[in-house]
């Protein structure tokens, strides 16, 4: 759920078992201090405990699960897309993690792009203890090479033929099926049902903007963005592994730069 800045730094300390964490701001305005050196735009998303105390009819919230994305200027936008730097971490989680990335959102449709396992950084986080910031800065002056797979996905040319179409989907929820990726923080699968729900926003849903016509083909940027929006749409469930799931994209459409 997308909120502002001044709800999600009332966000209170909180502590799970026997594990103390620091009130969100504790965690979040190391992040923005260091992002605000490149812009001014930030989005803030959280997944709401499934309980909430209150004081006085207020409710006294913690938030266990935060995703902060700063969203460059125009400037440095490539190929349509809005260079972002992104920040997300979760408390109640198996093992406490915070991860950092840099990837493209796309202008369209707000999508978010992440190519490389370089532009992911993954760590424990610990109770009691300030966030590490250091891979943040490795990530900042690293060149990624989003470019290169925006203009490849662009020129891959797939064939929308009935027999093919039959053998990607059948190849999509496969691979959904038994690949995976991990960061260092336990196994990320894509469900197979976001193969489904790609292929009817693709083949079945006239009114969706990735729709592809009967005897037309498409190329492969727009049969990643309809992928890319479906973990966009849930991310009002799961805002934690989300880079883990795009980057897994590469192998569940079977694409490679080379």
């Amino acid at each position: 759920m997308e909120i502002e800045l001044n709800t999600l730094l009332q966000g209170k300390a909180t502590k799970i078992k026997d594990k103390q964490f620091y009130p969100t701001a504790a965690y979040v305005e190391p992040f923005l201090e260091r992002m605000q050196k490149y812009t001014n735009e930030f989005v803030y998303n959280v997944k709401l405990p499934d309980q909430i105390t209150t004081v006085d009819d207020t409710d006294d919230i913690t938030y266990n699960r935060v995703w902060v994305q700063a969203v460059l200027p125009e400037k440095y936008s490539i190929e349509n897309h809005q260079k972002v730097f992104g920040m997300v971490y979760g408390l109640d989680v198996r093992k406490p993690v915070v991860k950092f990335y840099s990837g493209g959102l796309n202008m369209a449709c707000t999508n978010l792009c992440i190519f490389s396992p370089e532009m992911l950084e993954v760590q424990e986080l610990q109770p009691e203890s300030a966030i590490n910031f250091k891979p943040l800065n490795r990530i900042t002056e690293t060149t990624d090479d989003i470019v290169s797979w925006l203009r490849k996905l662009q020129s891959i040319e797939v064939d929308c033929s009935e027999q093919n179409v039959n053998e990607m989907l059948g190849m999509w929820v496969r691979n959904c099926m038994y690949n995976s990726y991990d960061s260092g923080s336990g196994k990320v699968k894509l469900a197979t049902s976001t193969a489904i729900d790609a292929y009817k926003l693709l083949f079945e849903d006239d009114k969706s903007p990735y729709f592809i016509k009967e005897n037309q083909d498409t190329n492969m940027f727009n049969v990643y963005n309809a992928f890319t929006q479906i973990i966009t749409d849930n991310r009002k469930k799961e805002i934690i592994n989300n880079c883990e799931k795009t980057l897994l994209l590469k192998d569940i459409l079977n694409f490679d730069i080379n």
